[in-house]
């Protein structure tokens, strides 16, 4: 009984821990994301918010029911809005296919550690690449911040 009390605390914890940054950070306002992607049948479940990150430009985690995208401020106010609309577009790619789930259930089962897993976790990245130069035109390698 102690280990299943403990697997539920370990999945609950993992899936609660995007709140400590959302507790930081604050809704986007939709008037400042392209428009014409928002429309999109997968962004219904999407909702973007700013905050501060120490490491990237952004991140999306599931956050059941919805894929969660914080942006850094830094990196948002700073960007273009050709590289604001390529990299909503990735995060869509991501959406589109439940990414996020995948991701999430390989970290919280450890399977993240093995080389197939991890190998699976950037082929969802390059997908996402080509779903986001699909819908934009425009590649990732165009963009000096994300190299």
């Amino acid at each position: 009984m102690i280990w299943l009390s403990l697997l539920l605390l370990w999945v609950l914890f993992n899936w609660a821990a995007p709140l400590a940054v959302l507790a930081r950070a604050e809704r986007l306002g939709l008037g400042r994301l392209p428009a014409d992607l928002l429309r999109r049948p997968e962004a219904r479940r999407v909702r973007f918010y700013l905050g501060s990150l120490r490491r990237s430009y952004g991140f999306s985690v599931w956050l059941w029911p919805w894929t969660v995208v914080v942006f850094d401020r830094r990196f948002f106010s700073g960007a273009s809005g050709d590289l604001v609309r390529w990299v909503v577009a990735h995060e869509l790619g991501h959406a589109l296919r439940g990414d996020q789930v995948e991701r999430w259930w390989a970290i919280v089962t450890g399977a993240v550690l093995l080389p197939a897993a991890r190998r699976r976790l950037r082929w969802h990245e390059t997908n996402a690449d080509l779903y986001a130069i699909a819908l934009t035109g425009l590649r990732r390698d165009m963009f000096e911040q994300l190299r």
